[in-house]
């Protein structure tokens, strides 16, 4: 019952595809003439400019967690200067890390 269920769906399926799809893309127009579907040129450029790019020596402020301490800590500086410490603190993890590598059982 069932395999005679699926070889009729089969058919139909064959019967409701076409054997082959006509080429229908658009010949490509003489120069010089006016075609209505004609597309500009199109101008590609390799970065966007970056609208806000945000200024280094703008003093942001932070809340940073204190250890010991339940309360955080607010930290105001310069975001290059932060960004210079951020830079400093995984250097030193980093290198911590691989002198003293974690030991498992």
């Amino acid at each position: 019952m069932i395999a005679a269920m699926f070889a009729a769906a089969m058919v139909l399926l064959a019967q409701g595809a076409p054997a082959s799809a006509p080429d229908t893309a658009p010949s490509p127009a003489p120069p010089g003439s006016k075609s209505p579907n004609k597309v500009s040129g199109v101008t590609v450029q390799g970065e966007k400019p970056k609208k806000n790019a945000p200024d280094p020596t703008e003093v942001v402020c932070h809340k940073e967690a204190v250890i010991g301490s339940l309360f955080p800590k607010q930290v105001c500086a310069q975001r290059q200067e932060i960004a210079e410490r951020t830079r400093e603190d995984q250097k030193q993890l980093q290198d911590s890390t691989l002198l003293n590598p974690l030991k498992g059982n």
